[in-house]
Parts: structure tokens; C-alpha cells; sequence
């Protein structure tokens, strides 16, 4: 019989889980409360690394049930440390937090939570949280209360597994509790290592908790002192974590973040580029052209890996910025979406959609006739900005549904229309309008259910009469009915409500400061002798065009009575009223679209002057440009 000594030295000394096994099954009806708790937790050191594990599966089970069935002896004469350290060890094993062991030993803790050293608080509360292990609403307080007793023992790694454990568990402990811990933090910031702070500030963000400022700043000033040592997925935490807590660090802050970012891009993942993106996004933080593009690189080398959620996110994320990608970014991310998307969810559909459609970038049909299909298949999950943002994107991107897709989406619309704010209400009926005016001219003549038309309505005269509706939403209403005609007829009050939010709309684009390209187009008009008038209002207040040039028309029916007048609306479209395509090619979209196509019914004739186009240009050539389709459309130059 071997030594109570020698056997723990066997245990602690062997080299893997194998050799481990042969202490157990030879010596563990001698084991006591300290062999078990050592052989438990070297089990789970050797069998976390792979050069130590040598067992298969069923022999580890094996030796793991021995050691459970030598415990239960020994059980209600655990103390603290060792209660704290077999939790731990069965967390590294993944036991399940509903295993007999685990809620035999945490029903220990109660007895014990005295003793507890903050090691022990943090391990414990650690192994609950790894295990999905849920203490009830009593032990989670008494054990707040043994953290206050002991905080100021407290050291990084424990307070950086604690704040992480309440945050996994979804336990939001007592402001006193928390402060308690802000303080501790504050006084052992130094030693505080890169991992602690990320954990630290990871957690705090999912509680929902901002730090004090005093906390916030001593963090920066840390982060500062030891950036080169962040690895890339604790600048990652930690950067998501100040989107979350809607914090915005020093400048000097941003700037070593980003330089340590590119000091380690190498390392990131899909995950942490896209929440990376996400969090710049959020808090409205533009990256350095450099950075971004260093980014797009990384993500072109991993574009593989990227999942349905991280795509999205991306996407979203460059739409929030104003960012243009490459065009061979945008081309990789439309294939990984194809071969991905059986694993779509609906958000996630609607937010590239809507992400798209915001970056003013038209995906090839092919990915467009793929999202249909995904949609079809769930299309009972959509809520209604889900909804809204499928809609908008569309109209936006003028692009024609299948009408069975749309069909369902209506179906949907109907399902779950009680549930939509009041600006989705008018953003969906402002598309679906959209959707009808470019089928028109099409022919392909989409039919929105005319139940969908009225049931939006209804929803927005409620909304008008409770004051909820914003002056945007109300310019939305006064288009769709413009475009829709009888089919969406408001009442009397709301219609003037918008046609005067509409009113307001034209006098203050009128009253802003002309861009430099309507006057560039103005001076090559003068240069070529055109008469023209600048911000004309159209008779039925729809429209303001920026140019408008009058000339005769060459009708005559030989009684000498001349011609007509013949009116050239010119308008000078900058970026947002353009879709682009991977390939480099532009079409005008869905807003611009419906603003050409109406100023053609009430008799002008229209001459669109891009700003991509405009710029590719010498000063002779826009001459020539503009005196050669004035030409082609009557006007004498």
C-alpha cells in the first residue's frame, strides 16, 4: 500500500492522462478527500492539451466515474478550496451543469462560502458559467456578499472570471457589489494583463454596465502602456465592448489600436474582422483608409471561413460607415453568400439586402434570385423590419421580385402588421409604391394585395392621430399616394399633413447650397450660350428641377403657327442616386427612377448628369458632352 504523500506525488507528477489511469485503477480505494480533488483536477489539466491525452474517450469515462463514485464518500467533508477546485476541474471536463456531481458539490458551496478565498469565489462562479450551471437567486446573493467581504483580495484574474461569469450566467449582482469591484479594479490596474482587461470589459458591455469614468479612463491609460502585448482577439473584446457601452476612447487611443491592429492582422478571424467593422460602425468611428484596406486584404485571405452572420454584420457595418469596398471584395462576399446560404437566417437576408441597397451596390441577378429563394423558405420567421428592410432594399435597387416571393412576403406582412413601428409602416408602404411604379414601367405590372395597401394605411392614420410619425415618414406617405393613386387614399388630415411635410422638403433643397456639380453643369450651359433656370418648382409641387431649359419644338402643321415648348429638365445626380455593380457599371435607382419617370408625365423631357460620368471628363469634353445631348434632344446650341 502506498503513502497517503506518495500517492498524491504520483498524481500530481504524471506526465499524461494515461499514466494517471494507472495511479487510479490501482490505488483509488485508497484515495482521500485530497487525492480525489488532485486527480479530478490534474484529469482536467492533462486532458485539455493533446500531447497529454492519450486516453480514448471511454477509458477517460471510465476513469473519470471511479473517481466520482470515491468522492461521494468524502463529499459533505469537502473545504472551500477543494469544493471551489473540483467544480473548476469538472468546468475543464465539460460536464454539464446538470450532472449529479456538479449539483451535489454546489449544493457544498452554501456551507462553505465563508471560507471562501477570492480565488475561490472566482473559480467557482467561473465553473457555474462554463457548466451553464444556475445557482439560485439566494446562493448568487450570498455569494455577492462573501465578494464584498474579501474584494480587497481580489486580483486581476479573479476579478476579470468573475465579472466574465456574472456576465455568461446573465446575473446582474448588486451596484454595491459592482463598485466594489470598479474600486479594486482601480487600484491593481497594473497588473492587470491584456486578457484581463478584454474579459473585463466584455463582460461589462453584455451586463449592460458602463464603468465610472474614473474606471474608463484608467483602462485607456493601461491599454496605452501595453497595446503591443493585446492579442488580436483581445483588441477585439475590447473594442466591441466600447460600441456596446457607446464609450469613444481618446483619439490616441483609436490611433494605437489601429497600429496594433495592423501590427497582428494576420491572427484575425472572420469573427473579429466582422465585429471589428461592427463596432467602428456603431460608434461612428472612420478608420484610416490604410486600415480599411488592410482589412479588405485579410478578408479576402480568409473569405472562406465567413459565416451567414458575420457576412451580414460586415456589410451592415460598411453601409453605417459610407465605405466603398473593392469590387473584389463585394465579388468574394456575393460567392461566399451563395455557398453559404442554406444557413441564412431571416435578419440576416434582410440585413445585406438593406445593406446593399444602403452602399448603393447592385448584386448580380443571380445572388438576388438566390436571396428570393431563401426567403421563400423562411419566411414565416421575418418581423417586421425584417419586412421593411427587404421592401426598401428592392425598391431601392429597382429590383423586380418574383411575383411569388412577393406574394409571400405580403402574406407576411398581414401576419404581423399590428407589430410594425410607425416608421417601418411608412418605409414598407413607400417601397411597395416604389415596387408598383417600376413594374409599370416594365410591364411587368406587379399587383400588390390591395388588403396589404389598406391595412398599412389604417396602421399609419393611427399613428398620425397618436402624434408617433416622424416628417420623413409623412414625405414617404405623400409619394406613395402620388404613385399609387386611388389604391392608397389617405384621409383628409393626413394627406395634408404630408403634402405639407413634402412642401417643406422642396423649399429646404431649394434654400441648400448648390453642389459643385450643378455648378460646373451651370457654367458649361454659359460657356455654350443656353439660357436656363435653376431650381424650378413643377406645377403640381411635386418636383424641383435643378435646371430647366425652354426651347420650340419643330411641330408645325404648315399654318404657320411654329412650333411648341419644348422643356429639358436637367438634373445632377451626385452618388445617391445610383447603384453600382461589382463590375464598375452604374444604373440610376429607384427614387431617381420614379422622379424621371413622372417628370416625363407632365411633359418634360429629362437629361440626367452623373457625377461619375462628369468627373471622367476634361472641361472641352464636357462641352462637347452636354452641346451633343442637348443637340439630340432639340435644343439649338
Amino acid at each position: 500500500m502506498a503513502s497517503c504523500e506518495a500517492l498524491k506525488v504520483r498524481i500530481v507528477t504524471a506526465h499524461d492522462d494515461s499514466a494517471l489511469a494507472d495511479v487510479v485503477h490501482q490505488h483509488v480505494g485508497e484515495f482521500d478527500q485530497v487525492h480525489v480533488n488532485a486527480a479530478v483536477s490534474r484529469l482536467a489539466k492533462l486532458s485539455a492539451w493533446r500531447r497529454t491525452r492519450k486516453l480514448g474517450r471511454s477509458q477517460r469515462e471510465d476513469v473519470v466515474s471511479k473517481l466520482e463514485e470515491r468522492l461521494q464518500g468524502f463529499e459533505e467533508s469537502l473545504d472551500a478550496r477543494s469544493v471551489a477546485n473540483l467544480l473548476w476541474a469538472y468546468a475543464k471536463l465539460r460536464y454539464p451543469g446538470q450532472h449529479s456531481v456538479v449539483q451535489r458539490l454546489s449544493d457544498q458551496v452554501p456551507d462553505v462560502l465563508d471560507e471562501f478565498k477570492p480565488q475561490n469565489v472566482s473559480t467557482t462562479v467561473w465553473a457555474w458559467a462554463k457548466m451553464r450551471y444556475e445557482p439560485s437567486e439566494a446562493l448568487l446573493a450570498a455569494t455577492d456578499q462573501r465578494i464584498l467581504a474579501c474584494v480587497e483580495d481580489f486580483n486581476p484574474q479573479a476579478l476579470a472570471n468573475t465579472v466574465w461569469a456574472w456576465a455568461t450566467m446573465r446575473h446582474v449582482p448588486s451596484a454595491h457589489v459592482i463598485d466594489a469591484l470598479e474600486r479594486r479594479m482601480l487600484e491593481c490596474i497594473d497588473e492587470f494583463k491584456p486578457q484581463n482587461v478584454a474579459n473585463t470589459m466584455w463582460a461589462w458591455a453584455r451586463l449592460r454596465h458602463k464603468p465610472s469614468d474614473a474606471v474608463l479612463t484608467a483602462i485607456d491609460q493601461h491599454m496605452l502602456a501595453c497595446i503591443d502585448d493585446y492579442k488580436s482577439q483581445e483588441i477585439t473584446n475590447t473594442v466591441w465592448a466600447w460600441a456596446k457601452m457607446q464609450y469613444q476612447p481618446a483619439g490616441i487611443v483609436l490611433a494605437a489600436t489601429e497600429h496594433r491592429i495592423l501590427a497582428c492582422l494576420e491572427d484575425f478571424i472572420p469573427q473579429g474582422l466582422a465585429n471589428m467593422f461592427w463596432a467602428w460602425a456603431t460608434m461612428k468611428y472612420q478608420p484610416s483608409d490604410t486600415m480599411l484596406a488592410a482589412m479588405e486584404h485579410r478578408m479576402l485571405a480568409c473569405i472562406t471561413k465567413y459565416n451567414p452572420q458575420e457576412i451580414a454584420n460586415t456589410v451592415w457595418a460598411w453601409a453605417t460607415m459610407r465605405h466603398e469596398p473593392s469590387h473584389k471584395v463585394l465579388a468574394a462576399l456575393e460567392r461566399r453568400m451563395l455557398a453559404s446560404l442554406d444557413d441564412f437566417d431571416a435578419q440576416a437576408l434582410a440585413s445585406m439586402a438593406w445593406a446593399w441597397a444602403t452602399m448603393r451596390h447592385q448584386p448580380r441577378a443571380k445572388v438576388l434570385a438566390a436571396l428570393e429563394g431563401r426567403t421563400l423558405t423562411c419566411i414565416d420567421d421575418f418581423k417586421p423590419q425584417a419586412l421593411k428592410d427587404t421592401v426598401w432594399a428592392w425598391a431601392t435597387m429597382r429590383h423586380e421580385p418574383r411575383d411569388e416571393v412577393l406574394a409571400a412576403l405580403e402574406r407576411r406582412m398581414l401576419a404581423c402588421v399590428d407589430d410594425f413601428i410607425p416608421q417601418h409602416l411608412a418605409n414598407t408602404i413607400w417601397a411597395l409604391a416604389m415596387l408598383v411604379n417600376n413594374s409599370e414601367q416594365s410591364n411587368s405590372r406587379h399587383a400588390v394585395d390591395q388588403n396589404v395597401l389598406d391595412r398599412l394605411l389604417h396602421q399609419l392614420e393611427n399613428a398620425a392621430q397618436s402624434g408617433t410619425l416622424v416628417e420623413e415618414s409623412y414625405q414617404q406617405i405623400f409619394q406613395a399616394h402620388h404613385l399609387l393613386g386611388d389604391r392608397f387614399k389617405p384621409s383628409a388630415a393626413l394627406l395634408e399633413q404630408s403634402r405639407d411635410a413634402w412642401s417643406k422638403q422642396l423649399a429646404r433643397s431649394s434654400s441648400s447650397s448648390r453642389s459643385s456639380l450643378e455648378k460646373e453643369v451651370a457654367a458649361c450651359l454659359d460657356r455654350l450660350g443656353i439660357a436656363y433656370d435653376v431650381e424650378v418648382l413643377t406645377e403640381n409641387g411635386m418636383h424641383r428641377v435643378d435646371m430647366l431649359v425652354r426651347g420650340s419644338t419643330d411641330d408645325d402643321d404648315g399654318g404657320g403657327g411654329g412650333g411648341g415648348e419644348k422643356l429639358l429638365a436637367i438634373e445632377c445626380d451626385g452618388p445617391m442616386h445610383f447603384m453600382r455593380t461589382s463590375g464598375g457599371t452604374y444604373r440610376i435607382d429607384g427614387s431617381t427612377h420614379a422622379r424621371n419617370r413622372a417628370l416625363r408625365k407632365l411633359g418634360f423631357d429629362v437629361l440626367c448628369i452623373s457625377l461619375h460620368k462628369w468627373d471622367g471628363m476634361k472641361k472641352d469634353e464636357r462641352d462637347g458632352y452636354l452641346s451633343r445631348e442637348l443637340r439630340e434632344r432639340g435644343i439649338v446650341v
